[in-house]
């Protein structure tokens, strides 16, 4: 009996510490504490905005030409769905040279350049540019329009064709006479009157040289008509040996008056006159001058 008891109670020992390893298993469970997982609040992305460029509807100068160191006006005409228009950016050029805008954006005055090439074709150009933001990211919407508009500076363009004809071309031998008449306009009849004139020198003089100082130039307040005026000397020797003064050197002095009209979006010469100084006849200036005779 004693025996048995002795195993009887190893037996409860062994489950005793059995129990305790587990109780403790269990308190030591029962102290720890489980933390909650932490939520992430969703990721919202900045809007995609639609936003249409501006419009530019038209542009329309005040005139179609425009001379130079003058100013013109240049008006716009610009829309826009979602930008107040005060809000956009304008930005005005020219070609082939700038020139000065100033006023309004969308009413401007353009003054051309001083001295350029005469006659011209200028390009009035208008950028406009509308700056917004899409996604977060800074964007913008640029359009551009143009309008052209005829560049003269006339009283130097016909200075300059008024010069050609009476110190060039003219009193240049060697230039065919259908050439001298290149800045007449064919609508004028006197073209053709001087082309006669110039053929009979070309036979009768051998014209050697031409000036044309004091010059003078008077233009309309349409701009469409000129006259240009100063004093003209020719040199020449006849040719006709029945002329009095055959191979001899002589020296016409005058005063020239050449008459210019616009057509076509440049001037162009119209006719010539002559008007002798001193005690010449008209006789003697026959074909020795450009254009008609004129009695002093």
């Amino acid at each position: 009996m004693l025996g048995g008891n002795t195993v009887q109670n190893r037996r409860l020992g062994g489950l005793r510490c059995v129990c305790a390893v587990a109780a403790l298993a269990a308190s030591a469970c029962g102290e720890t504490t489980t933390k909650p997982t932490p939520i992430t609040p969703p990721i919202v992305e900045p809007p995609v905005v639609r936003n249409d460029a501006p419009i530019i509807a038209s542009l329309t100068p005040t005139s179609p030409r425009v001379e130079a160191d003058q100013e013109i006006g240049v008006s716009a005409v610009v829309t826009d769905a979602e930008t107040p228009l005060d809000q956009l950016t304008y930005q005005w050029s020219a070609a082939p040279v700038n020139g000065d805008f100033n006023g309004p954006p969308r009413d401007v005055k353009w003054r051309a350049p001083k001295a350029q090439t005469t006659p011209d074709l200028y390009t009035l150009k208008l950028l406009v540019t509308e700056k917004y933001t899409s996604a977060g990211q800074p964007k913008e919407n640029s359009v551009s329009s143009t309008v052209q508009v005829h560049y003269n500076d006339s009283p130097r363009e016909i200075t300059r064709i008024g010069m050609r004809f009476l110190t060039e071309l003219f009193p240049t031998y060697t230039i065919p006479a259908s050439q001298t008449v290149v800045d007449f306009s064919d609508s004028c009849s006197e073209k053709f009157a001087e082309l006669s004139d110039v053929t009979n020198n070309r036979i009768n003089f051998q014209i050697l040289s031409g000036t044309f100082t004091n010059v003078s130039v008077a233009i309309n307040g349409a701009r469409t008509f000129a006259d240009v005026s100063g004093t003209c000397v020719f040199k020449d020797i006849p040719k006709d040996p029945k002329n009095p003064n055959y191979g001899k050197l002589e020296t016409i002095t005058g005063r020239c008056t050449l008459t210019a009209i616009y057509e076509n979006w440049r001037w162009w010469l119209c006719s010539s006159h002559f008007t002798g100084i001193g005690p010449i006849t008209l006789d003697s200036l026959r074909y020795r001058v450009p254009g008609r005779i004129v009695s002093n």
